[in-house]
């Protein structure tokens, strides 16, 4: 009875997997331990997206959300030591003296053994204790496991990506994070380089001058990585649970999300399906690290236990019958993630899936609505027949109907000539699918190395996306690395490229859009591009293509 209460959505139709990534960067290029793989458990978005399904939803119960690091810190306690005893299973520490000498406080949930003595991070919240009270700066990120984070001799934190280097320090007087030297190297097709340099107090300098950059890099390779400590577990193994999200990753498969499970309280919470469409309530007792869920009732009883081997990825073992089709689930603690007001749909921290429509922008924000592509698991497509509901990564119920049944609404010449000019020679070319959004019919369509196929327009290029929110405004980070689309003339044809800027260069009046003399021009107005929001701010910007 139990299986069949919680498989409504866990194991069913509705079931998806959401790939969510724990970082911009592309990058990750070490080790292929559980931190890896899931830092990069994410699909890149295509290139073209242009038909819109919606849904009126505000992102994170706000339509509004302007960066703000401090915004995060209501609750947090008076002193370090009162936060440390308040994190939870799942998560790390670190001191580091990158406030002029003095301690700051570092909080991940992504260690590593770096194999050189160090539990290291490449993604990490930097805290520091001002006016009575703990208050978050900001957040950091390096290119993945290659590089972790660490401070230099001189006590500066320096950040490493596969094409940046990044040296600051958090000012005491102000208490923000200062970067006081970096540089970006953006690599062109001739393999010749363009570095981005900042110095703090100098002018920009865009060049292919690599000496900053080789100063930076080599400056890097001699720094200290930072090693954590774990907390969140009781010397008896008691986990915190009360206040924290998980994002639950089923047996070997540590790329597609299973479900969130939730902790409202000590002993109530949630698990909840990755599109957010279902989910099931449930109490709990904890006792050590074992714990009995009462799902759907109080009479269910189902048993499991946790164990921490690994810090950052605690895994929950279930004794009898469990409500996942694998008995062995690996938790990630999910940061910004509030029970009280998680929705699945609408949490995108990290996520670098996310789509924005920009409506305006100015040199420290964009303004726009949210997206996300629209994807069907292969598991759904293969198989399915004509009427089965087939389930979105979105929670997006398609119908199954024949190219055949389409072509008598359409009247496209004939079936042949109708299913030959949507198929062409790389969509799906065994039925095509109806959505219940707007009740249009879609093709599918997916490359030989993914696991989802998109969902595309029947005649033209473009993937279907699925509105998130409307009218949410990010800041631009400081050291954001943005890619704008613009085109060039050379006096016969116009030619598409991109242009490499970081955020702190990012000015809008830099960029003209379409005039009759225009020699180069760029595709400013209205323009679709693919982020990821980190403490909702932006910290990767890339500018999609739209024909």
């Amino acid at each position: 009875m139990k299986s069949k209460v919680i498989s409504f959505f866990l194991a069913t139709v509705i079931t998806t997997g959401v790939l969510t990534g724990c970082s911009n960067n592309s990058a990750n290029e070490s080790t292929t331990d559980q931190s890896s793989a899931i830092s990069e458990s994410s699909e890149g978005t295509d290139s073209s997206t242009n038909n819109t399904n919606s849904a009126d939803n505000s992102a994170n119960g706000n339509t509004s959300t302007d960066a703000d690091a401090s915004a995060n810190d209501a609750s947090l306690p008076a002193s370090f030591d009162e936060f440390i005893a308040s994190l939870h299973a799942g998560q790390s520490y670190a001191y580091a003296p990158i406030c002029e000498g003095e301690d700051a406080l570092l909080v991940t949930s992504y260690t590593f053994d770096d194999l050189n003595g160090h539990i290291a991070t490449y993604d990490a919240s930097i805290y520091i204790e001002e006016g009575g009270s703990v208050k978050k700066v900001t957040t950091v990120q390096s290119g993945g496991t290659a590089y972790p984070i660490a401070v230099t001799a001189d006590n500066e934190l320096i950040v490493g990506n596969r094409n940046s280097v990044q040296v600051a320090h958090i000012d005491k007087a102000s208490g923000k994070y200062v970067i006081t030297r970096e540089s970006d190297v953006e690599f062109t097709t001739d393999e010749e380089g363009t570095y981005h340099d900042y110095i703090e107090g100098e002018d920009v300098s865009i060049g292919t001058d690599s000496t900053l950059y080789d100063e930076l890099d080599s400056l890097y390779w001699d720094s200290e990585v930072i090693s954590f400590e774990s907390a969140g577990v009781g010397s008896d193994n008691t986990p915190n649970l009360e206040g924290a999200v998980y994002a639950a990753y089923e047996g070997d498969d540590l790329y597609n999300i299973s479900c969130y499970i939730g902790f409202e309280s000590d002993t109530t919470g949630f698990m909840q399906t990755p599109d957010g469409l279902s989910g099931a309530p449930f109490d709990y007792e904890l006792k050590g690290s074992d714990i009995v869920f009462h799902i759907a009732s109080a009479d269910d009883n189902t048993a499991a236990s946790f164990s921490f081997d690994n810090a950052s990825f605690p895994v929950l073992t279930f004794t009898g019958e469990s409500p996942f089709e694998n008995p062995e689930v690996t938790l990630t603690f999910l940061d910004n993630a509030d029970p009280e007001t998680f929705e699945a749909s609408t949490y995108y921290e990290g996520d670098n899936t996310l789509l924005m429509q920009v409506s305006s922008y100015d040199k420290t924000s964009l303004t726009g609505d949210l997206y996300r592509e629209e994807k069907i698991k292969e598991e759904f497509v293969d198989g399915a027949v004509e009427g089965d509901i087939l389930s979105s990564v979105n929670g997006t119920a398609f119908t199954v109907v024949s190219f055949e049944d389409v072509n008598k609404e359409l009247e496209y010449g004939t079936d042949d000539e109708f299913k030959q000019d949507v198929v062409g020679t790389t969509r799906f070319d065994k039925f095509l699918v109806r959505s219940s959004d707007d009740d249009f019919y879609y093709a599918l369509q997916k490359e030989d190395y993914e696991t989802s196929y998109k969902v595309v327009s029947l005649m033209t290029e473009g993937t279907v996306k699925k509105l998130i929110a409307k009218g949410v405004t990010f800041s631009i980070k400081e050291d954001c690395v943005i890619v704008l689309l613009k085109f060039v003339s050379n006096g016969e044809s116009d030619e598409l490229k991109e242009d490499y800027i970081i955020g702190r260069e990012f000015d809008p009046e830099s960029y003209p859009g379409w005039s009759e003399d225009a020699t180069e021009y760029y595709l400013s107005s209205n323009m679709l591009v693919s982020i990821s929001v980190v403490d909702n701010e932006l910290s990767c910007i890339v500018q999609q293509y739209v024909e």
